[in-house]
């Protein structure tokens, strides 16, 4: 008998405007660490730039409290500059 893949909806939250992006399932077994780094298309920006993957309302609370500070202001600019570096080549 096979069991059924279980799945778990991970949110994503841009660091540049700190609102929610697109969500992703992921299998339990292939889960990522806490706040793992995702490059992602922002609806918000309409940018593809890292996204926070947060697991639990606890790791969303954690996300915007850190947004909030300022924890991501430099990270911004690294992940525009890696997107412009590809597309340039």
């Amino acid at each position: 008998v096979k069991m059924a893949k279980t799945y778990d909806t991970h949110r994503f939250f841009c660091i540049k405007c700190g609102q929610e992006g697109i969500p992703i399932m992921r299998k339990q077994g292939h889960q990522r660490e806490t706040f793992h780094r995702k490059k992602l298309y922002c609806p918000h920006c309409k940018l593809e730039i890292n996204h926070i993957e947060c697991k639990t309302q606890e790791d969303v609370e954690a996300f915007r409290e850190d947004f909030e500070n300022g924890v991501y202001a430099d990270e911004v600019e690294e992940s525009l500059a890696h997107v412009r570096d590809t597309w340039l080549g």
